[in-house]
């Protein structure tokens, strides 16, 4: 008279209603953001790029970490220079490009990845740094061509 269920089905009897929807939904979600959280362990590049303490900090993780390949002040030396063109003021690459690039290097390069010897905040210190000297470069190139801007723009 009295069908079976099996027991499987009783596990989920209550998931398509509303409530069973929404408790799945309550799960699953902060545990999927946890797959897709921020790379940099939260802390962006807003904390250090523009603020001197961080580039300081920069500076020196620079001179230990980076300068072999890209030279003194990122000028460029067997490996590209890290503050003019692409890396420049208006340059094609982002601050968030640069910490990537520094975090897991480039592929078919001799960039190798950081990421694992450094934590994110420093090397949102180096993107810092970087910048910084980018900006004081650009600033002394158009001092030297008689540029009035060329503290305005930089």
């Amino acid at each position: 008279m009295f069908k079976e269920i099996p027991t499987w089905r009783l596990a989920f009897a209550g998931a398509a209603t509303p409530a069973g929807i929404l408790l799945a939904l309550m799960v699953a979600l902060p545990t999927g953001a946890l797959a897709f959280g921020p790379g940099d362990g939260g802390v962006g590049g807003d904390a250090y790029v523009g603020h001197p303490e961080g580039e300081r900090a920069g500076e020196e993780l620079f001179g230990r970490n980076c300068q072999q390949c890209h030279n003194t002040r990122g000028h460029g030396g067997k490996c590209p220079q890290l503050v003019r063109g692409a890396w420049g003021p208006g340059g094609a690459n982002s601050d968030r490009f640069m910490f990537e690039t520094i975090s897991n290097g480039r592929p078919n390069t001799q960039m190798g990845a950081f990421g694992k010897a450094m934590s994110a905040p420093e090397i949102w210190q180096i993107v810092a740094y970087l910048r910084a000297e980018a900006k004081r470069v650009a600033a002394a190139e158009g001092a030297r061509k008689n540029d009035p801007e060329g503290d305005l723009w930089y």
